[in-house]
């Protein structure tokens, strides 16, 4: 949008300390800015600016005044309609509109497009010959995964969450397991990046790929799929936990609660640091650090956004005779929010690690598309089968154990609490501040989203992370899963024709069913054609059929996939482009 800057060309005035005074009231300028701004009009130049981009009404009492000297030029600005609103993906600019984090950074050459250029030719008297016009060109549209709606229902319940808690500060990240994509990605505190200079600097750092962290007891789930994979444990097998407490090298790790003989799946579900300890043991220092690198931990995922951090993973030979048991359950190792959403990824999708992307494709000023983002798989990290008998693990953490408040009726969670201590100023594990999270997948049986939360000391009697994590997961995740028209696990929650009337039902009337047709394309395994119907009206066609229906646009279905007609499977994605009448 179009913003006035002030400029002044000293020469021209008479009267720098009246102009300076007259512009200090109109530009509310305290005592030293307006002696700073005296000073620049004595100055014997051509031109200085004054003040760039200001608002509208500050333009107009400026103008008002008629000052001597002062001018307007009308600049380009950024405005960011959304304002708060994925603030921290998509970044700001500075006045130049050079951009400064975030996407606007990153993508800043394809963005900002180019300037208009005229070159001039001149003799030796620097008198013009000729010259040639290099005209402007249009920057490119970077579309993003980012769902506003997902993303809308991520901010007011971190905000929330963070509120009620009296955290220092929140971060959410939904990511589909399939492709990578991040649907949505949220920090707080926040910032308007209309206004990002109001705002102290540590509000623009985006926590979720920046900071480092030890995440605790949700980190249990990289042990327990390389014990798994590695077959030094079966869910069943009962885990000796030491009536709460292992010795290592002289030194005495407690656990959080006393516990004795466990399944391996009550380690989990009750988070036994003992328990994951002694699978971590069998597994060996050469091994698990190998599963941890696997996993993506220790280096940066390379999505496309600035001042990622690969995290903090010592090499193997600066392990100490600790290290391996307390890596098991998140102590010693520093992971970032998208590493941890990703690696969690990895188990719903079936054992593949996913290059998490926020950009679904670049289009240039035509739509025309110049650059597609493709899911990418950076390697197989798990087998299919170990996958599936982790998420049965994980299934029961939500069931019985200790993320039972991150349940969702009519779906199965599977996902991991963590409450990790924080290093007190002492250099010592501190006993009241600790990062409250919860990182979970639904539906488990066929995952459309992974959503991990975490909250940085949170307040009152009840702050671990099936506290205050595991609802909020909860809290993002059934809106996100209504959104997106996946439907229920449940059974009793999905709705179905029947043949016939339930014999609990009293008929006022009652006609014999005429003998059936031909098969209808639902009924025979093939996609029925939606265009034409409703959002609604598709995406609850499409739901019945057991698809995994993903609405893009508004309006009416203009566009299907798969298309009419084609071979369908429940579990499978349908993209319903929303739009005009076709």
């Amino acid at each position: 949008m179009d913003a006035e800057s002030i400029y002044a060309v000293p020469q021209d005035i008479e009267d720098a300390a009246g102009t300076a005074t007259a512009l200090g009231r109109a530009l509310s300028l305290d005592a030293g800015a307006r002696k700073e701004l005296q000073a620049l009009l004595e100055k014997t130049r051509a031109f200085v600016w004054v003040r760039r981009k200001v608002d509208p009404t500050v333009a107009r009492v400026v103008r008002a005044l008629q000052l001597d000297g002062v001018g307007f030029l009308t600049e380009n600005r950024r405005y960011y309609p959304q304002r708060e609103l994925a603030a921290h993906v998509i970044g700001y600019v500075g006045l130049d509109n050079t951009g400064m984090s975030g996407i606007e950074y990153t993508f800043e050459n394809a963005i900002r497009g180019r300037a208009a250029k005229v070159l001039i030719r001149t003799d030796a008297r620097r008198r013009a010959l000729d010259h040639t016009e290099k005209p402007s060109t249009e920057g490119h549209t970077v579309v993003l995964t980012i769902d506003e709606s997902i993303q809308h229902v991520v901010e007011r319940e971190l905000e929330r969450s963070v509120q009620e808690t009296g955290s220092i500060a929140g971060v959410a990240v939904v990511m589909d397991p399939r492709t990578g994509e991040i649907l949505a990605l949220a920090n707080r505190p926040t910032f308007n990046p209309n206004k990002f200079g109001a705002y102290p600097s540590s509000r623009w750092r985006n926590r979720a790929v920046a900071d480092a962290y030890e995440p605790g007891s949700m980190f249990k789930i990289i042990t327990a799929a390389a014990g798994l994979e590695e077959k030094v444990v079966d869910p069943d097998e009962m885990i000796d936990c030491g009536h709460g407490f292992l010795e290592v090298a002289g030194i005495r790790i407690n656990d959080h609660k006393v516990f004795d003989q466990l399944s391996f799946r009550d380690v989990m579900a009750k988070s036994s640091d003992v328990g994951v300890a002694r699978v971590a043991q069998r597994l060996g220092r050469d091994n698990f650090n190998r599963y941890l690198r696997h996993f993506g931990f220790g280096a940066a995922t390379g999505v496309e956004l600035p001042g990622e951090s690969g995290g903090l993973l010592r090499p193997l030979n600066r392990w100490s005779a600790l290290s391996l048991p307390t890596l098991s359950f998140g102590q010693e190792i520093g992971v970032t929010a998208l590493q941890m959403t990703a690696a969690v990824a990895a188990v719903a999708n079936g054992g593949y690690l996913m290059k998490p992307t926020i950009i679904r494709q670049i289009e240039d000023s035509e739509g025309r598309i110049v650059r597609e983002a493709r899911p990418t798989a950076v390697r197989r990290v798990l087998d299919p089968a170990t996958a599936d008998r982790l998420t049965d693990i994980l299934r029961g953490v939500v069931l019985k154990g200790t993320g039972h408040r991150a349940a969702i009726p009519g779906y199965a969670v599977a996902g991991k609490t963590g409450t990790a201590q924080k290093v007190d100023p002492g250099g010592k594990y501190s006993m009241v501040d600790h990062v409250a999270s919860f990182v979970g997948f639904v539906p488990a049986s066929r995952p459309a989203l992974v959503v991990l939360v975490s909250l940085d000391t949170p307040k009152g009697p009840a702050n671990e992370g099936g506290d205050v994590a595991a609802p909020l997961f909860a809290r993002i995740a059934e809106p996100a899963l209504r959104r997106l028209a996946v439907p229920p696990d449940d059974p009793d929650r999905v709705l179905r024709a029947t043949g016939r009337p339930s014999e609990s039902v009293h008929l006022a009337a009652y006609e014999p069913v005429p003998a059936a047709g031909p098969a209808s394309p639902a009924e025979s395994g093939f996609m029925p054609d939606l265009r034409g119907t409703s959002a609604r009206e598709g995406a609850t066609s499409a739901a019945r059929l057991g698809l995994i229906v993903e609405l893009k646009g508004s309006g009416r279905v203009v566009k299907q996939a798969p298309e009419p007609g084609a071979e369908i499977e429940a579990g499978m994605t349908c993209v319903l482009q929303l739009g005009g009448t076709p």
